[in-house]
C-alpha cells in the first residue's frame, strides 16, 4: 500500500479514537459530579481509548508530514465530535456550526497544498 494512502487511514483512525475518547468523558458527566466508579469507568475508557488514537497518530507521522497530517487529523475530529454530539446527544446542529466545519475542512485543505 501506498505509504501516503496508509498514513491518511492511521489518521481516520487516531480521529475516530479522538472522538470516541471525547465523548467518553462527555458521558463520563453524566455519571454525577464527584467521583464515582461509573464515572472513573468512563475516564477509564476515554483515556484508553486516546492512548489508542495516540499510537495511529505516531503511526501517520511516520508516513505523512506533520503540517499535513495535524490539520487534517484536527479537522476531521471535529466534524466527529460535532456529528456525535448531533446525533447521539441530541445537541443543535445549527447553520452556524455546519458553515464552521465546512471552514475547518477547507482550511486543513488549504494548509495540507
Amino acid at each position: 500500500m501506498n505509504p501516503s494512502i496508509a498514513g491518511y487511514l492511521w489518521l481516520v483512525l487516531a480521529s475516530v479514537a479522538s472522538a470516541a475518547a471525547t465523548f467518553l468523558i462527555k458521558m463520563s458527566s453524566h455519571a454525577g459530579e464527584g467521583i464515582s466508579f461509573a464515572r472513573l469507568a468512563w475516564l477509564g475508557g476515554a483515556g484508553s481509548t486516546y492512548v489508542l488514537g495516540f499510537v495511529c497518530y505516531s503511526f501517520a507521522l511516520a508516513r505523512l508530514e506533520i503540517s499535513i497530517a495535524y490539520p487534517f487529523m484536527t479537522a476531521v475530529t471535529i466534524v466527529m465530535v460535532t456529528l456525535l454530539g448531533s446525533q447521539l446527544l441530541h445537541e443543535t446542529l445549527t447553520p452556524m456550526k455546519i458553515l464552521g466545519m465546512l471552514l475547518i475542512g477547507a482550511g486543513a485543505f488549504v494548509v495540507a497544498r
